[in-house]
């Protein structure tokens, strides 16, 4: 790929854009009035939630059918067959690897390249292909935004990995990755509030 401003980053440089990608994400997680700058992140999240799980099902041998997201940031994802203690808590699973994996690669300003365009080809990619058959279905508005976001963030994400400063490319990876660790520790705690009511309706977390 591409690295049109590849002039590396020293260990202190890297530290500073690290712990700038901490503190951003911990103000958008934190104040409520930042809450639209947060949206974008939660379906990029939700994409991977449900995506997870649908992967999960089709490593196990099972079927992958079709994925939505709804306006409120929750998502639902269609499979058949598979192993289901893999495919169930595959989606809250997903999201902590997703984050670890970008923590581990972030530190290198190519490996963080590299990763973003993988990143934002494979969420461009498997939305049209999971998220188009939800269109012609009874969640089509669910679809619809699950394609648009895997779609539109997927763009995104590739621009960046062949156009940004080495500097932009490792300050958004971490970003991401903190963001995807913030909301696997949320995700942890809706497991245990959810664990404690027996008439609750049936979802992975229970």
């Amino acid at each position: 790929m591409a690295t049109p401003h590849s002039a590396g980053l020293t260990r202190r440089e890297t530290a500073g854009l690290i712990g700038l990608a901490a503190l951003t994400a911990a103000l958008v997680a934190w104040l409520p009035w930042l809450g639209p700058l947060a949206y974008p992140f939660r379906l990029l999240l939700t994409l991977v939630h449900e995506l997870s799980h649908g992967l999960a099902a089709l490593a196990t041998g099972g079927e992958f059918r079709s994925f939505v997201v709804f306006p409120d940031g929750s998502g639902l994802a269609t499979t058949a067959g598979g192993w289901r203690p893999a495919v169930i808590p595959a989606g809250y699973l997903g999201g902590a690897i997703f984050g670890a994996a970008l923590i581990l690669l972030g530190p290198s300003h190519r490996a963080s390249r590299w990763s973003l365009g993988a990143v934002g080809l494979a969420i461009a990619l498997l939305s049209l292909r999971y998220g188009v058959p939800s269109v012609f279905s009874a969640s089509a508005w669910g679809g619809l935004l699950a394609v648009a976001s895997g779609v539109g963030l997927g763009a995104v994400f590739l621009v960046l990995a062949l156009r940004a400063r080495d500097r932009w490319i490792v300050f958004t990876i971490h970003l991401l990755a903190i963001e995807a660790g913030l909301e696997a520790l949320s995700d942890l705690w809706t497991l245990i509030g959810l664990s404690g009511f027996a008439d609750e309706q049936a979802t992975d977390a229970r």
